[in-house]
């Protein structure tokens, strides 16, 4: 996997899903989709992300239903990963099946070592996060499927194609 570099956007704990992409912005127009991540937290946040840039949460990230509206939104605006001190399952499920890397804080505590603009390196493979002032937050390592399917892109792309040549 590719090391993820850009900016954090710092959140607290319980982010719905609701609120990192209300439902007035569901669509099938990518576009609007787009328009709509953190709408419902603050609308001046989607205009400034950039691709790259790091979501970086507390507890229980991505809580609410379990439409993957939230996760297509967040990749549609190129955010590179999402570190929190822990997921709500369905949506770290969701998030790991379309291949948006999520990973927690080894010490929930370094949560604390993080601001908003700040620029970092998320190493997946190392499961390390790097901040701009050289300091390395250690991460859970995820297992060996999950990782996996974040480096393929998601799970669907692990499955064997139709019309594709059977070994």
């Amino acid at each position: 996997m590719t090391v993820i570099g850009g900016r954090v956007w710092l959140f607290g704990d319980d982010l719905n899903t609701d609120v990192i992409h209300p439902p007035a912005f569901y669509s099938l127009d990518p576009d609007k989709v787009r328009r709509g991540l953190f709408h419902g937290y603050d609308p001046d946040i989607q205009p400034n992300i950039r691709p790259g840039d790091v979501v970086v949460a507390g507890r229980n990230f991505g809580c609410g239903s379990s439409r993957e509206t939230s996760i297509r939104a967040i990749k549609l605006n190129g955010i590179g990963a999402v570190i929190a001190v822990d997921f709500a399952r369905i949506f770290f499920r969701n998030a790991t099946n379309n291949g948006l890397p999520c990973l927690t804080f080894a010490d929930a505590d370094d949560l604390a070592r993080l601001r908003t603009g700040q620029r970092v390196r998320v190493h997946p493979e190392e499961a390390t996060l790097r901040t701009e002032e050289d300091e390395t937050i250690p991460l859970t390592p995820p297992g060996e499927f999950v990782r996996r399917i974040w480096a393929a892109g998601g799970l669907l792309e692990l499955l064997p194609r139709a019309n594709a040549p059977r070994p």
